[in-house]
C-alpha cells in the first residue's frame, strides 16, 4: 500500500512537471525577460525622442534665421544722415548730394525750412538773385524786380532767407519764397528727429497703393533687412519702382523704402495738380524775318558812312545795328554816337534802329563794378533806355563779350532788369551770345530767351587771331550755334550772325602762323589775284585753297555765296527768326538775295 502510494504521488509530480514543461517556450521567456529587456530600450527611446525634439528646434531655428521677418530697426540717423535742426533734401525722391557725395541740408529755423541758396540755382529755379551791396534777394518778373530784405516777411509772417556767413554758400532761402516762384509742391517733416523735405517739380502721373494689412517698410528688399516705419492697415503709398515680390515706395510720414506686394492691393493712378501760374513774358517782334546788318561806327563823324554801307543794289536788309553806345568806365557810363540824322536816313530807307551796347572798344573795364552794383545797374539801364526813346530808336543790342564766368549771373540779371524796361518803353531788345558751349554757358541762352526779345548767336570767329588756323565758320559750328540756341529757347527768336569776312592764314619760313582778316569782297580779289585754286570741302561746306606766296605758304578758307547758301539754308530749315551780318560793307552785292528770308512770303502776297 505504501509502495501503491507512493507511487501515485510520483506519477502526480511527473504529470505537473509534465504540464510545466508543456507551456509555450516563448511566453516563458517573455515573462523571463520583462523586467530587464525593458531597461535597455528605454534609452534608445528617449534617445530619438530627444533627437527629434532638437531637430524639431533645429529646423525652426534655421527657418527663423532664414525666412522669419527680422524686427531690427534701422539706424534712423545713419539712413537720413542728419541731425539736430539739419534737413535732408529730397528732390523727386531722390536724396540730394553733391558731386563729392556730400549731403546738401538744409536749415530748420521756427518750424520753416530754408534751402540753399546755390542748390536752388542749380535745381529749382536761377532766377534768384542775390544782391550783396544792399543784402536784398532780389527776383525780376516781366514788368517789375521784387525784393526781399533783412525784417522783411512774407503772407504767413516767416523770413525770405536766412544769411549766415558770407559769401552765397551761407545763404538760404524760404522754401514758401522758391514756392512762390517756381513750379513745385513740397512736404516737410520737421517735427520728425530726423528732418527730412521732400520737393517735387515733377507733376506726371504716379502710381498709388494701400496697404492692405499692417506691414513694415524696410531698408531694402527682403524680410530680413531692417524696419524703417510700420505701416498700418489702410495707409496709402507711392510706388516708385515694382520688382516681382517687393516694390519700393514712399510713405506718406516720409520714408522711402520697400513693402511686400502681397501687402498691397487697390493700385490707381494719381496726377499731381500744380496750382503755380508762370510770369508770362511779352516779346516784341518784327512782323517779318530779320536781316539785320552790323553797322560798325566808331566816331560821331562815322555816321557819315551810313550811305556807303547801305549802298548795295537789291539789299534786302530791314534792321541795321550802328555801335553807337560804348561803355566807358567801371562806373557803367557810355559814349553815344547817336545820330539823328542817322536815324531819320535809315527809318526812310525801311529800316528799324538797333543801337549796339557793347565794351570792346573802350579800354580797360572793369564790368563787375557796375554790374554787381545794385543802384550801378539801374542807372546804366535807365540811362540806355531814356537815350534810345528820345533818339528815336527801335531797338538795344547788347553786345558785352569776353564776360568772365564769375560774372554770368550778374550780366543775366542786367539783362532781366533792362528787359522790364524795354518793354515798358517799348523798345525791341537783343543780345548777342557766342555758340554755345560749356565755357561760356554763363551767358545762359534759356534765361535770355525768356526776358529778352532776340537771342543773336555769332557763328564766325570759330578760328580767330591767336587760336589754329582753319575756317572762320565752318557749316558744323553754324549748325552747332543753331541747333543749341534752338534747344534752349524758341528757334522764332534766335537770330543768327554770319560773316562778311574771312582770314588768310600765313605761315612763314620760320614755321610761325598768322592771320590776316579779309573783307569778303577783297578776299575774292585776293584769289584772283593770286591764282589761288579753290577746292570745295563738302565737311566744312566751304572752299579751301592755299598758294606759296615768296617764303610764304597762304590758306583761305572762303566764304562766298556758295558757303553762305548753305549757311543760310540751315538757318530757313531750322525756322529761326533771321540773319545778321557782320559787318556791312565787306559783303559781295551777291549775299543780300542769298539773305533774303522774307522773299517766299514777299512772293505769296
Amino acid at each position: 500500500m505504501q509502495c501503491a502510494g507512493i507511487g501515485r504521488r510520483q506519477k502526480k509530480e511527473k504529470k505537473v512537471a509534465r504540464e510545466r514543461i508543456s507551456v509555450d517556450p516563448h511566453q516563458r521567456s517573455r515573462r523571463r525577460q520583462q523586467p530587464g529587456g525593458g531597461k535597455r530600450f528605454m534609452p534608445v527611446i528617449i534617445g530619438l525622442l530627444m533627437l527629434l525634439v532638437f531637430a524639431g528646434a533645429a529646423g525652426g531655428y534655421i527657418y527663423e534665421k532664414k525666412y522669419a521677418p527680422t524686427k531690427e530697426l534701422a539706424d534712423q540717423a545713419d539712413y537720413f544722415g542728419v541731425s539736430g535742426d539739419e534737413v535732408t533734401i529730397y528732390l523727386d525722391e531722390e536724396q540730394q548730394a553733391d558731386e563729392n557725395g556730400k549731403l546738401v541740408l538744409a536749415k530748420c529755423v521756427n518750424g520753416g525750412v530754408f534751402l540753399p541758396y546755390e542748390w536752388v540755382m542749380s535745381n529749382l529755379n536761377r532766377r534768384f538773385f542775390w544782391a550783396s551791396d544792399v543784402t536784398e534777394v532780389l527776383y525780376t518778373m516781366p514788368t517789375e524786380t521784387l525784393k526781399y530784405g533783412i525784417g522783411d516777411t512774407l503772407s504767413d509772417g516767416s523770413t525770405p532767407f536766412l544769411k549766415l556767413g558770407n559769401g552765397t554758400e551761407n545763404l538760404y532761402l524760404n522754401v514758401k519764397l522758391v514756392a512762390e516762384h517756381t513750379n513745385i509742391r513740397f512736404t516737410s517733416y520737421v517735427s520728425a528727429e530726423q528732418k527730412r523735405i521732400f520737393i517735387f517739380d515733377d507733376f506726371s502721373p504716379y502710381t498709388e497703393a494701400t496697404v492692405q494689412k499692417m506691414e513694415a517698410v524696410r531698408l531694402l528688399g527682403g524680410v530680413k533687412s531692417p524696419v524703417l516705419t510700420t505701416l498700418e492697415q489702410g495707409a496709402n503709398v507711392k510706388i516708385l519702382e515694382a520688382m516681382e515680390n517687393w516694390s519700393r515706395v514712399e510713405t506718406e510720414d516720409g520714408y522711402i523704402g520697400w513693402l511686400r506686394n502681397k501687402r498691397l492691393s487697390d493700385e490707381r493712378s494719381v496726377t499731381p495738380e500744380s496750382t503755380f501760374t508762370a510770369p508770362e513774358y511779352t516779346h516784341k517782334l518784327l512782323d517779318q524775318k530779320v536781316v539785320m546788318g552790323f553797322h560798325q561806327v566808331t566816331s560821331q563823324a562815322a555816321n557819315a558812312s551810313f550811305a556807303s554801307a547801305t549802298a548795295q543794289p537789291g539789299s534786302t536788309m530791314n534792321v541795321i545795328a550802328p555801335t553807337w553806345f560804348i561803355l566807358n568806365s567801371d562806373q557803367g557810363t557810355f559814349t553815344s554816337y547817336w545820330s539823328a540824322d542817322y536815324v531819320q536816313a535809315a527809318h526812310a530807307a525801311g529800316y528799324q534802329v538797333w543801337a549796339v551796347v557793347n565794351n570792346f572798344d573802350a579800354g580797360n573795364i572793369d564790368e563787375s563794378v557796375f554790374l554787381e552794383n545794385t543802384a550801378l545797374r539801374a542807372q546804366l539801364v535807365a540811362s540806355l533806355v531814356s537815350t534810345a526813346v528820345a533818339g528815336g530808336i527801335d531797338g538795344l543790342n547788347i553786345d558785352f563779350e569776353l564776360i568772365p564766368t564769375g560774372l554770368g549771373r550778374a550780366y543775366i540779371q542786367f539783362m532781366r532788369e533792362l528787359g522790364v524796361a524795354c518793354r515798358q518803353a517799348g523798345l525791341v531788345l537783343s543780345a548777342d551770345c557766342y555758340v554755345p558751349y560749356n565755357y561760356n554757358s554763363h551767358y545762359d541762352i534759356e534765361e535770355l530767351g525768356e526776358c529778352i526779345d532776340y537771342v543773336v548767336i555769332m557763328c564766325y570767329d570759330e578760328h580767330y587771331v591767336g587760336s589754329e588756323e582753319g575756317s572762320v565758320a565752318s557749316i558744323d559750328y553754324v549748325k552747332r550755334g543753331i541747333s543749341e540756341a534752338g534747344s534752349a529757347m524758341d528757334s522764332d527768336r534766335v537770330i543768327i550772325a554770319l560773316p562778311f569776312y574771312t582770314r588768310v592764314w600765313i605761315t612763314g619760313a620760320d614755321g610761325k602762323t598768322r592771320s590776316e582778316a579779309l573783307s569778303v569782297q577783297t578776299a575774292l580779289n585776293w584769289v584772283a589775284q593770286k591764282g589761288v585754286q579753290l577746292e570745295w570741302q563738302e565737311d566744312l561746306g566751304q572752299n579751301y585753297g592755299e598758294v606759296t606766296d615768296g617764303t610764304e605758304v597762304k590758306k583761305v578758307w572762303m566764304e562766298d555765296d556758295q558757303s553762305m547758301q548753305r549757311k543760310v539754308d540751315a538757318v530757313k530749315e531750322a525756322g529761326c527768326a533771321g540773319v545778321a551780318g557782320w559787318k556791312l560793307g565787306q559783303e559781295p552785292q551777291s549775299f543780300w538775295s542769298i539773305l533774303d528770308l522774307n522773299a517766299d512770303s514777299a512772293a505769296q502776297n
